[in-house]
């Protein structure tokens, strides 16, 4: 009888050495939180058109998606699309079209796709690439 509630409380203790490190990890996030640098670059037809390369920071968080460079254009913080690495968004501006966007994220990096369909109508295609900007840290409460 000793033998057996032995085995069985060597048992018990290699399970609670064990799942004491798996329960204190941090829950994971959702590999696409977070901010995004990255580097615009169009087509050589948006290049005919006049558009240049440019800088601009994504924010991908609980499924809102904002471009602080292109919300200086009028296209407003929106929902996106998520599907495993993948991600979709449609943003829409009252005076300057529409954008599309597409990308991957793998790790820290992200790269894709965007078109801005003008309000005239013409199509620029653009691609771009980038990686996860470091988080800050919590501000401490005086």
């Amino acid at each position: 009888m000793v033998k057996w509630t032995a085995r069985v409380g060597v048992v018990l203790l290699v399970l609670a050495i064990v799942s004491v490190p798996a329960l204190a990890k941090k829950k994971q996030r959702p590999i696409e939180y977070g901010t995004w640098k990255i580097r615009i670059t169009p087509d050589a037809d948006a290049v005919a058109r006049g558009e240049k390369a440019t800088e601009d920071s994504l924010v991908l968080y609980q499924g809102v998606f904002r471009s602080e460079g292109w919300a200086l254009h009028g296209f407003a913080s929106v929902g996106y699309t998520m599907k495993d690495n993948a991600f979709t968004v449609d943003m829409a501006s009252g005076q300057n079209g529409t954008l599309h966007w597409s990308g991957l994220i793998n790790g820290d990096s992200i790269a894709g796709r965007m078109a801005w369909t003008t309000k005239d109508g013409a199509v620029l295609n653009y691609t771009y690439s980038g990686t996860r900007s470091p988080e800050e840290p919590a501000k401490k409460k005086r």
